[in-house]
């Protein structure tokens, strides 16, 4: 851990070398949505919850001023040029408070254990995001279905193979995972770069491809268009939760969850409706052979399922409906999500 430690700093510092001159304060009179949340919360976090207010609503985003807010969101004021930071000891008129605090117009809590312990819906939790830079480019262009099943990410035992996940879950971890999967005789591991020269060729259509991001990844302003072109993405937990952006990221496109986190999804995902699921490390071959051997019609009625489940509850959210009534966060710290 002391490791990721170190290669995070190193990274931030260099991110606000880079970006520092890109923040912005607000010095406006139009009233704003105002972000006032705690010490913990994660960049990801608020990514997600001002992506969502982007969506909704036309009102400058102001988060409120502090030199460590500063320090880790310094890069996004870079790529987007509407969010600002209050001038500090001053706020802007408030046309929307997000806070902790229950007199704001969205209390928030972090509280997203609500959502994994129950299969059913619940409204108040704000939709998880895909892969921020996906909502800066255009809708991708998608392919016809030449690939059986695919994976891409960091599968590095030094990150994956930890307790986090098996302890603080009870779930397989992805080092775990990614051992099983390698055993199967229709796996493939390649590069992004091969993927892309070989896909034409539909020497993929019953295979599992996967590629490993250390031996190069397709790029993110890509991956949502050549991931189109599979059935299946094959899903695995993260570092110190399970949720991972890509299972969003595989149903915008019609592509369908392999996952055995299903219950992180609001609401539960249902094997064979519109994922199919696996839990134990003796189940995971056989979820391969399940997914490679699937029906045409079989696999029809799946990606509808999925492709209705996203645009239901995951590619926007209602936040007027919801006012006055607290709001969950989806946000990566032990503290929060156990």
């Amino acid at each position: 851990m002391l490791y990721l430690l170190k290669k995070k700093i190193n990274r931030k510092l260099k991110e606000f070398r880079a970006n520092y001159q890109h923040v912005r304060f607000y010095k406006g009179t139009e009233e704003v949505l105002f972000i006032s949340l705690k010490r913990n919360t994660r960049v990801r976090t608020y990514l997600n919850l001002i992506f969502r207010l982007q969506q909704h609503y036309q009102q400058p985003i102001v988060i409120e001023f502090s030199l460590f807010r500063y320090f880790v969101l310094v890069k996004w004021f870079k790529e987007l040029d509407f969010i600002y930071f209050s001038k500090p000891f001053q706020k802007p008129k408030i046309y929307r408070l997000f806070s902790h605090h229950n007199n704001a117009d969205f209390p928030v809590n972090f509280n997203y254990k609500k959502v994994y312990t129950t299969d059913e819906y619940v409204k108040e939790a704000i939709p998880y995001i895909m892969h921020p830079r996906n909502y800066l480019i255009s809708a991708p262009s998608l392919l016809d279905k030449k690939v059986g099943i695919v994976m891409s990410g960091n599968f590095e035992a030094k990150i994956y193979d930890s307790d986090a996940i098996t302890k603080n879950f009870q779930l397989l971890n992805r080092w775990q995972i990614y051992s099983e999967i390698i055993k199967h005789k229709a796996v493939i591991t390649l590069t992004g770069t091969d993927f892309k020269q070989q896909l034409p060729s539909s020497v993929f259509e019953d295979k599992f491809v996967v590629m490993k991001w250390q031996q190069g990844a397709i790029p993110s302003e890509e991956w949502r268009h050549y991931l189109s072109s599979a059935k299946f993405l094959f899903c695995a937990p993260g570092m110190t939760m399970p949720m991972c952006h890509n299972v969003l990221e595989a149903m915008s496109v019609g592509v369908v969850p392999i996952i055995n986190y299903e219950n992180w999804l609001n609401p539960t995902l249902i094997d064979e409706k519109n994922a199919l699921l696996y839990q134990s490390e003796d189940s995971i071959l056989k979820v391969i052979d399940k997914a490679l051997s699937i029906s045409d019609a079989q696999f029809a009625l799946l990606q509808r399922n999925v492709i209705e489940y996203y645009q239901t509850f995951y590619s926007s959210y209602d936040f007027e409906n919801n006012r006055h009534k607290t709001l969950i966060l989806l946000n990566e710290d032990s503290k929060d999500l156990i």
